[in-house]
């Protein structure tokens, strides 16, 4: 799987803390086309930091991500074969 992008959507302050919205944009071996999904971190502290946040998806949110790209290719996978049996 390569990550292409990671951007911070917002920061809003709840009970559990800062949610943190992320949309992350990538692409896998196994996937046809690049999707782009929105991430929740949750975190005591409010950081805007590109770092702290790449580094967040990258090693905390990444089964996530690997989790939706399955979920795409079977998607990618049943599309082919409805086209097929048109």
């Amino acid at each position: 799987m390569k990550i292409l992008n990671i951007e911070l959507k917002n920061v809003d302050q709840t009970e559990l803390g800062f949610e943190h919205w992320v949309d992350v944009t990538y692409t896998a071996p196994i996937l046809n086309n690049e999707y782009t999904v929105r991430l929740l971190l949750i975190m005591a502290f409010k950081t805007e930091d590109a770092e702290v946040i790449d580094y967040m998806i990258r090693e905390w949110k990444r089964r996530d991500i690997i989790h939706h790209s399955i979920l795409m290719y079977e998607q990618e996978k049943r599309g082919k074969k409805g086209a097929k049996n048109m």
